[in-house]
C-alpha cells in the first residue's frame, strides 16, 4: 500500500540532514528550503503553513554538529602591512605630483595617468579580480570553513587588471580635483592612502587570525565591528593629517577630505571580498560626478563651492561601498 509517509517530516531530515546539523539558526535551513522549490504550498505537505515553520522543527529535531572545515590559510606577517601600506601611499601620492606641480587641465590629465599607473603596479598586492558588482550575497556559502566564493573568482582571473586600472584613474582624478579645489586638502588626503591600505591590510590580517571560530556566528560576531573600527581609525588619522597639512581648509574642504581619504579604504575592503569591478565602478562613479560638478555650469546652478560639490559627489559612492563591504567583511571567504 503507497501513500503520504507516518512522518513526511522525519524523511526531509533524512534527506537533509548535513544541512540542519551543520546550520547555524532555522534560517539558514529555511533559506536552503526556498531555495530548493520548496514554497508554501510544498511546506503544507510537510503539515506546516510555511517554510520557517518547518525550518524550526527541523533545526529542533538534530543536535548541532560543527561543520568539516579546512583551515584559513596563516595570517599575513607583521612585516606585510608596512608593505601594504607603502602599495597604498604609493596609489595616492604618485598623482598627487602632476596634480600639484604644474595644476590645471594638464596636472590633471597627469594625475589620472599616473594614478592609473599606481594602480596597475599595486594591483597585484590585491585580491583576484572578477569585475563583479556589488550584491548583499553574492553567492557566497555561509560557512567558516569555506573559501565563499573566492576560489572560484580567482580562477577566473582576467589577463588585464581592468578593475586596477579603472580605481587607479578615478583616484589620480579625486585627487586632482581635491588639490585644485583644497589645495592642503589634496596632501592630506595622499598621505591617507598609506593609512588606507594599512587598515585594509590590518582587517585582511585580523580575519585570517579567527579561523578557530568552531561557527559562523562566533566568526561574525567577531567580525562584525571590525571594518566600523577601522574606519573610526581611518578618519582620526585623516583628521590628524588634515590639522598639520591643511589647518586654514574650509569646512567643505574638510568634507571632502575626509569622504575622499575614506574611499580608499572601503574600495580596498570591496576588493579584497573579491569584488574589486564594484570598487572600479564606485570611485569612477564618484570621479565623474566631482568632474561634472566642477564645471562652470552646473556649480553655478548649484551654487555650491568646488569643494562642497566634490564631497557630494563622492559620498554617495562612499556609502554603496560601506554598505556592499560591511556584509561580506563578517564572511570567512573575504579572508583567502
Amino acid at each position: 500500500m503507497t501513500g503520504t509517509p507516518a512522518d513526511p517530516v522525519r524523511e526531509l531530515l533524512d534527506a537533509n540532514r548535513d544541512l540542519c546539523e551543520q546550520a547555524v539558526d532555522p534560517l539558514e535551513i529555511a533559506a536552503a528550503l526556498e531555495d530548493s522549490g520548496l514554497a508554501t504550498d510544498g511546506a503544507a505537505r510537510y503539515r506546516h503553513a510555511d517554510v520557517f515553520g518547518l525550518a524550526e522543527e527541523l533545526y529542533a529535531q538534530v543536535p548541532r554538529r560543527p561543520p568539516v572545515r579546512e583551515p584559513l590559510p596563516p595570517a599575513e606577517p607583521l612585516r606585510a602591512l608596512p608593505l601594504a601600506a607603502l602599495r597604498g601611499a604609493g596609489a595616492h601620492l604618485l598623482p598627487l605630483l602632476p596634480a600639484t606641480v604644474p595644476g590645471g587641465l594638464a596636472g590633471g590629465a597627469l594625475a589620472v595617468l599616473a594614478g592609473a599607473g599606481a594602480g596597475l603596479l599595486t594591483a597585484r598586492g590585491g585580491r583576484a579580480p572578477d569585475g563583479g558588482t556589488c550584491t548583499a550575497d553574492g553567492g557566497d556559502p555561509d560557512d567558516p570553513g569555506t573559501d565563499g566564493g573566492a576560489v572560484g573568482r580567482a580562477s577566473g582571473r582576467g589577463p588585464f587588471p581592468w578593475a586596477a586600472l579603472g580605481q587607479g584613474a578615478g583616484t589620480g582624478l579625486l585627487l586632482a580635483l581635491l588639490a585644485a579645489t583644497a589645495p592642503g586638502a589634496g596632501p592630506a588626503a595622499g598621505l591617507g592612502g598609506a593609512a588606507a591600505g594599512w587598515a585594509a591590510a590590518w582587517l585582511r590580517r585580523f580575519g585570517q587570525r579567527q579561523g578557530g571560530a568552531a561557527t559562523l556566528g562566533e566568526f561574525r560576531s567577531r567580525l562584525r565591528f571590525a571594518l566600523p573600527l577601522a574606519v573610526l581609525a581611518q578618519l582620526a588619522v585623516l583628521a590628524g593629517l588634515g590639522r598639520a597639512v591643511a589647518g586654514g581648509t574650509s569646512a567643505t574642504g574638510w568634507a571632502a577630505l575626509l569622504v575622499l581619504g575614506t574611499l580608499p579604504l572601503l574600495a580596498g575592503v570591496v576588493r579584497d571580498a573579491g569584488r574589486p569591478g564594484a570598487a572600479a565602478v564606485a570611485v569612477l562613479t564618484a570621479a565623474a560626478g566631482a568632474a561634472l560638478l566642477a564645471l562652470p555650469g552646473p556649480a553655478r546652478w548649484l551654487d555650491a563651492s568646488p569643494s562642497g560639490g566634490l564631497a557630494a559627489a563622492a559620498l554617495g559612492p562612499a556609502l554603496l561601498l560601506a554598505g556592499c563591504g560591511w556584509p561580506p567583511s563578517t564572511r570567512p571567504g573575504a579572508y583567502r
